[in-house]
């Protein structure tokens, strides 16, 4: 287990909400109908961001100390602990988000599968999924791509400083990443690798029609009309779950 996936204050230092981000779900949830599930929720920050602007958010995330902290943050809120390729809650949502890297870690296309199914059951009829992924174009492109990086954090007396490692693997698109932490008064703690899937825009497009959502867009990103490039490290693409079920010819 990562020191992230341990250490929930931490989690919270790292990860912060980008407000362009926020701004673009709560829109997309407001003109839906208003009930999101997110999935891959981590600790519930934006869950209860999105409650407090009158949005009825819920969420799922397969760490139950991510759960436990949660519900301890937000008592109000519903929180699950679920596995993103075979919950069921039994209930459906205007909007189903999955953001960060959560859906990148499907590493096979059987497993984009399996979660895609998963998802497309908690959509209503006629609702959206919203899937915010790593883009393949970015690091195949012509940018240099960094095997290591180096990351500072610190919030309300936490302070932890990160070196990561990557490395990638065209052949399974996939960019593994290792990472050493170090904090005041600790020996350094060097976490077990762990790899995530890129994705190419058309393939994930394609992924979403054969698992039965209509209507893909795919964006560069929650900024300011970012659809006129697609080749930037975020990819986002909108699909509708169809009122009725697809006909498909062969």
């Amino acid at each position: 287990m990562t020191l992230l996936a341990e250490d929930t204050d931490l989690w919270d230092v790292v990860f912060r909400e980008p407000p362009a981000r926020a701004r673009f779900i709560e829109q997309l949830a407001r003109d839906a109908g208003g009930r999101l599930l997110d999935v891959g929720c981590a600790t519930g920050s934006f869950c209860r961001l999105l409650r407090r602007r009158g949005i009825e958010a819920e969420g799922v995330d397969i760490n139950p100390r991510f759960i436990e902290a949660a519900q301890a943050k937000d008592p109000g809120g519903r929180f699950h602990v679920g596995d993103m390729r075979t919950m069921a809650l039994g209930q459906t949502f205007d909007v189903v988000v999955c953001i960060g890297t959560t859906f990148c870690y499907n590493l096979s296309n059987r497993e984009i599968a399996a979660t895609l199914s998963r998802l497309r059951e908690h959509v209503r009829p006629g609702g959206l999924l919203l899937l915010d992924v790593l883009n393949a174009i970015a690091f195949t492109g012509p940018r240099p791509f960094r095997p290591v990086t180096h990351h500072a954090f610190a919030r309300g007396g936490v302070e932890a400083t990160a070196t990561i490692r990557h490395r990638l693997d065209l052949a399974a698109q996939t960019m593994t990443e290792q990472v050493t932490w170090r904090r005041p008064g600790q020996a350094p703690r060097r976490d077990p690798e762990e790899s995530l899937r890129l994705l190419f825009p058309q393939e994930l497009a394609f992924h979403l029609d054969t698992a039965g959502f209509d209507d893909v867009q795919l964006r560069g990103g929650f900024g300011v009309d970012p659809r006129a490039r697609l080749d930037g490290r975020r990819l986002v693409a909108i699909a509708r779950r169809p009122l009725h079920r697809k006909n498909r010819s062969v």
